[in-house]
């Protein structure tokens, strides 16, 4: 080998892309929490009228506390420079308010709740790519929480893309008034929403086969395995029960079984013929009401401050 083939092969190892390998044993995986200071998001945006380019870029630096998670599949972290260039990661940030954590915890599309102790939020509208070469001189944090809760962050992920759609209509009998309830009840009764949504991870309905009222609908919860506590119990008693109250019966024919299953109990059918029931919380802004004002015997309750007793009786 000559002089000059020597010299070519010391500077390609030197140039040579940090391997996918050595990247996951230094603990890139997905799910791995990291800060990143000095990265940018970056998104194109329309011009100012009169520009060349129809199409200008905009970018804003990360703030102070707000971190990254990673969202590529370890096979593709793994994976050559040349096939998979870019890590991806969502942006995280930290809430204190607990009651917005709980809200979002129970089920959104737009925001999962990593660490519910330390308030870290992942959002998915901000979307980030980082070659490997980044990544090699930050410094990688181990998912925080357990690894069943790491499968929900990676379902979590999917959902944003394989969410099916509903009928309007079904939104407006159906979805807005429960959004509604959740809203009006965890105001009034914010310890029992926390055991709620500590025991249920996933509330599901079925699909409608026609697209306008009414609507033949079932309710399933799923649970953790171990089974919900004595509080968690009377919990999700009490919000079923408010669900039912706060829908119209002409519009909305709830089965009168609200099925509570763990994930060892559904089967793949009933998995496949129900859709994740995503509760957004985005019925009130600014200082007026979106829709129609919340009815039922749940409203009745809450403005006249009844007792858990009630309601559970009713």
């Amino acid at each position: 080998m000559s002089i000059l083939d020597g010299n070519k092969r010391s500077l390609l190892m030197h140039e040579s892309p940090l391997s996918g390998e050595s990247l996951l044993d230094r603990g890139w995986r997905q799910g791995a929490l990291f800060s990143a200071p000095s990265a940018c998001f970056t998104w194109n945006a329309l011009a100012d009228s009169g520009a060349d380019e129809p199409i200008t870029q905009l970018h804003r630096k990360t703030k102070s506390g707000e971190k990254f998670v990673i969202i590529t599949q370890d096979c593709d972290i793994s994976a050559l420079e040349q096939q998979e260039p870019y890590v991806e990661a969502l942006l995280c940030k930290t809430y204190k308010n607990r009651e917005f954590l709980s809200k979002i915890g129970r089920n959104s599309a737009r925001w999962f709740v990593i660490n519910f102790d330390t308030g870290v939020v992942a959002e998915s509208k901000y979307r980030v790519q980082f070659t490997k070469q980044v990544l090699s001189t930050l410094t990688p944090g181990p998912w925080p929480g357990s690894h069943k809760q790491l499968e929900q962050f990676v379902r979590w992920l999917a959902r944003r893309y394989d969410r099916p759609a509903i009928p309007d209509a079904m939104v407006e009998v159906f979805q807005k008034p429960i959004e509604r309830m959740f809203d009006l009840f965890a105001e009034e009764y914010p310890d029992a929403m926390v055991a709620f949504s500590m025991a249920v991870h996933e509330i599901r309905v079925n699909l409608p086969t026609n697209e306008y009222p009414p609507f033949d609908l079932q309710l399933m919860l799923l649970i953790s395995s171990d089974g919900p506590s004595t509080e968690q119990a009377d919990a999700i008693d009490i919000v079923t029960k408010a669900v039912r109250a706060n829908l119209d019966s002409k519009e909305v024919h709830l089965h009168p079984e609200v099925r509570v299953l763990t994930e060892e109990r559904i089967s793949m059918a009933e998995y496949y013929a129900t859709r994740p029931l995503f509760l957004e919380y985005h019925t009130y802004k600014g200082e007026e009401i979106e829709g129609m004002e919340p009815y039922g015997i749940i409203y009745q309750f809450i403005t006249q401050r009844a007792s858990f007793w009630e309601i559970l009786t009713y």
